[in-house]
């Protein structure tokens, strides 16, 4: 072999070796961003969590209704969740996960499932612990969102479905600006509105949280609340106040929706409810505990609705 040819066959050689090296690199490139478009991670209280990005197998823990929002149907949720009305003909199929006290979970159904994502309201560190082993598990506990619709747009990125999350807060924002309109016709401008629950050896009233239809009340329809509720209920990191009946006066807006929630009963033979003007011009909604306990985007979106439709009868019945 002359030295020419020796060249020449060592500078094919070293470029075939470029070429291979150039495949390799460039089929890792490929294979890395495939596999970056399979998960995305996401930031929840327990720091960064690596999700799928378009998971099949979800269980949740409280999010049944706004999972459903988006037309995906979880493969477990606890029995409370399952009975809301606004999603009693999609749960079908959804295995019961609740323990046997009827609150916390069971670990063994849930790993029966094989969920490839969880998603709970409970934050509780050593649920959480046993949850992230059997799979990715987001916790977004109650009070965490800002309303229906910063709670649909959080689900969306979490899911991969931004499109759906934006044109379910088109028709949401449509919807609430009908019911809005109703309670303008209803000329109640000026006046307060409370939220009370009654349980069997206190009060309670409610701010705008999603405790029994708070959220639809004050957030969506923009219906005013006494100061005194504003601040002790509303301005509060709770939601919520624990009062008696003798306060009840300082509490009790120019309107009054009742929650009888978990067999409570409103003592309406009570004196101080009796003396309410509310009470006397009645200017009182009990609401139905069934369709007011549930807080998912759907069941607000119905509540506000449903308010705007009662204040909008009795402006009318005046």
């Amino acid at each position: 072999m002359t030295k020419k040819q020796y060249s020449y066959i060592l500078t094919v050689l070293l470029a075939f070796a470029v070429f291979l090296s150039g495949c390799q690199s460039g089929q890792k490139q490929a294979a890395s961003e495939k596999n970056e478009e399979k998960t995305r991670v996401v930031k929840t209280i327990n720091g960064n969590v690596t999700v799928p990005a378009n998971p099949k197998r979800v269980v949740t823990i409280g999010y049944a209704g706004t999972m459903l929002a988006f037309g995906i149907k979880p493969l477990g949720e606890t029995g409370k969740y399952l009975g809301s009305p606004y999603i009693k003909d999609q749960v079908s199929g959804i295995k019961d996960i609740g323990g046997k006290d009827g609150f916390s979970v069971s670990v063994e159904k849930i790993l029966e499932l094989k969920p490839d994502l969880i998603v709970s309201m409970t934050n509780d560190s050593k649920e959480y612990e046993k949850l992230s082993k059997i799979a990715p598990t987001v916790v977004y506990p109650f009070g965490t969102f800002k309303d229906a619709r910063d709670e649909m747009k959080t689900f969306g990125k979490l899911l991969g479905k931004e499109k759906e999350a934006r044109e379910w807060t088109k028709t949401f924002n449509q919807k609430m600006k009908a019911a809005r309109a109703k309670i303008k016709d209803a000329s109640v401008q000026g006046e307060t509105f409370s939220l009370i629950g009654a349980y069997a050896k206190s009060l309670y009233v409610y701010g705008a949280y999603g405790y029994r239809g708070g959220e639809a009340i004050y957030t969506q329809l923009g219906l005013t609340p006494p100061e005194s509720v504003k601040k002790d209920a509303i301005d509060t990191a709770d939601g919520y106040k624990a009062i008696s009946f003798e306060v009840l006066p300082k509490y009790a807006g120019d309107y009054i929706f009742v929650d009888e929630s978990y067999n409570g009963k409103l003592d309406q033979d009570n004196p101080v409810w009796a003396s309410l003007d509310a009470v006397k011009k009645g200017k009182v909604f009990f609401l139905d505990p069934d369709r007011f306990w549930p807080y998912d985007p759907n069941a607000v979106q119905a509540q506000a609705e449903e308010i705007a439709d009662m204040i909008s009868k009795k402006a009318k019945n005046k």
